[in-house]
């Protein structure tokens, strides 16, 4: 018995260990880039990866909802509070492209603060939106250092 309590024990401690952050419950991909919650990064995942107008938005499998809020925000992280967060809603998908807003209006080129809401889970991610006229190689990694010291100081975290 206490060697198969081992083997279960060794066998389920990796499942365990690799618990997601609470701030990425599942995987989200934009534009072909899967965005990735690096470490010392509590506050949201990341595309590093400048994104189309229009790019798919999508997730591992089927939701029966999905919902996302896409907050457009300044280089340092603060929210633009002049602009109205960008909403999406769509039942039984699992991919919506970007441009698929209630408004009907394109995101406009900029940074993003994106609630994805999925099967009663958020998943937070930080992308931005290249400019319709750039061209895919001419995008730029994107630092979000920024970003990630505002909303840290902000919160209170060190």
């Amino acid at each position: 018995m206490k060697k198969l309590l081992a083997l279960l024990f060794c066998t389920a401690a990796p499942l365990v260990a690799a618990e997601r952050p609470s701030i990425y419950p599942f995987d989200v991909t934009i534009g072909g880039t899967k965005a990735v919650a690096k470490e010392g990064n509590e506050i949201f995942a990341q595309v590093d990866k400048a994104v189309a107008p229009d790019a798919v938005l999508s997730l591992e499998k089927e939701v029966p909802m999905l919902i996302i809020n896409a907050f457009p925000c300044k280089e340092d992280g603060s929210v633009e509070e002049a602009q109205p967060a960008a909403i999406i809603f769509a039942n039984n998908v699992k991919e919506v492209k970007l441009d698929a807003t209630m408004d009907k209006k394109k995101l406009a080129p900029g940074m993003y603060l994106a609630n994805v809401v999925a099967e009663s889970k958020t998943s937070r991610v930080v992308f931005v939106v290249a400019a319709p006229d750039a061209k895919p190689e001419a995008k730029p990694a994107v630092d979000f250092s920024k970003v990630l010291g505002f909303l840290k100081k902000k919160a209170g975290v060190k």
